[in-house]
């Protein structure tokens, strides 16, 4: 940490008119929940389903075995893809017998089909303080030795669903030659797994060309300057910043 801490600091103040005024080490937590997300497949209609589909929305159909009769088709091909478009809302039946839904008209005009998956189970990390949400890294995440003093500003915050199902679906899709995805279409559960603490660099600087104060922040988590970090301590402390060296000057 040393080393580190030495090498942004030649950084920070790369400039001769800037001085370090302090360096403050502290622990930003960050909070890591497990999920649980519903999915579906989605992939392109084959002929046979778009060809019932056409089929129920032109003539009065009550029974596969007529469907089979018409397009010379084995009749349990077709009984299984009636339950299939059942189950999935894409038709019902009613006197006159089988007929679209919205939803199946919809997806008779996309050319797509959905199919439910098993839930997937998954983690994210929440932080209250950039109210951002983000997936796990491949690569390790520091974790702030116990006696760093935690982060001044911290705050709470409830994590929204929607935010999470969003940053899941926007993950990179699987897909195959045929143009299947999987989405993720709802988030089942969220609990609280765990406190994370990662480690920050603060410099609290001073500019002597253009008389000004602020604060340069790392973030070890991001390997990064973080900008909404250094703001929010400038807008509570930069003041008092001045007031202190110009108590020192007098």
């Amino acid at each position: 940490m040393e080393e580190l801490i030495e090498k942004l600091r030649l950084t920070a103040a790369e400039n001769p008119d800037v001085t370090v005024l302090k360096v403050h080490v502290w622990k930003l937590p960050v909070v890591l929940y497990d999920v649980k997300i519903s999915r579906v497949k989605r992939l392109k209609m084959d002929i046979l389903m778009k060809m019932l589909l056409f089929a129920f929305q032109e003539r009065d159909i009550r029974r596969a075995a007529t469907l089979a009769d018409m397009l010379f088709v084995e009749e349990l091909f077709i009984s299984d893809s009636i339950d299939k478009m059942e189950r999935t809302r894409l038709i019902g039946l009613d006197k006159k017998g089988y007929a679209l839904t919205a939803k199946g008209h919809d997806y008779l005009e996309k050319g797509i089909f959905e199919e439910e998956m098993e839930p997937e189970a998954a983690q994210i990390f929440y932080s209250a303080v950039h109210d951002d949400y983000d997936l796990p890294k491949d690569s390790e995440t520091p974790e702030a030795e116990e006696s760093l003093e935690p982060y001044r500003y911290a705050v709470k915050g409830a994590v929204k669903k929607e935010r999470i199902q969003k940053l899941l679906a926007d993950r990179p899709q699987e897909s195959d030659e045929q143009g299947f995805q999987i989405i993720a279409t709802d988030v089942t559960s969220c609990i609280e797994h765990s406190v994370a603490h990662v480690p920050c660099i603060e410099f609290q600087l001073y500019d002597r060309k253009q008389d000004i104060f602020y604060a340069r922040v790392w973030n070890t988590a991001s390997a990064s300057w973080d900008e909404k970090l250094e703001k929010a301590i400038e807008a509570r402390e930069v003041v008092a910043w001045r007031r202190a060296m110009e108590k020192q000057a007098k």
